[in-house]
């Protein structure tokens, strides 16, 4: 059932690019559509949906799915300091 052994790029697979922008887009929407000072509140969120995006890779023996979750979450965390930032530190 391992059909990633067909996908030699990790460009060209869904499930990475899928696991790599979903934590940042929750950050871009709640910026989009509340505020940059409320997008801090993403990151619990991207952590949330990271964790089980992780699950599906360990299930699916997909170590790419599982480190490009992993880097997901980590860009969530970026821009969620920097919109807690904004909200907290900044007058």
């Amino acid at each position: 059932m391992n059909n990633q052994a067909d996908i030699d790029k990790w460009w060209k697979d869904s499930m990475v690019l899928l696991s790599i922008s979903l934590p940042s887009l929750i950050w871009l929407m709640m910026y989009l559509l509340l505020s940059l000072k409320i997008a801090w509140i993403s990151f619990p969120c991207g952590i949330l949906v990271g964790f089980f995006l992780w699950l599906i890779a360990l299930g699916y023996e997909n170590p790419r799915m599982a480190k490009a979750t992993l880097i997901g979450v980590t860009a969530n965390l970026v821009l969620a300091l920097i919109s807690a930032y904004y909200a907290f530190f900044n007058y």
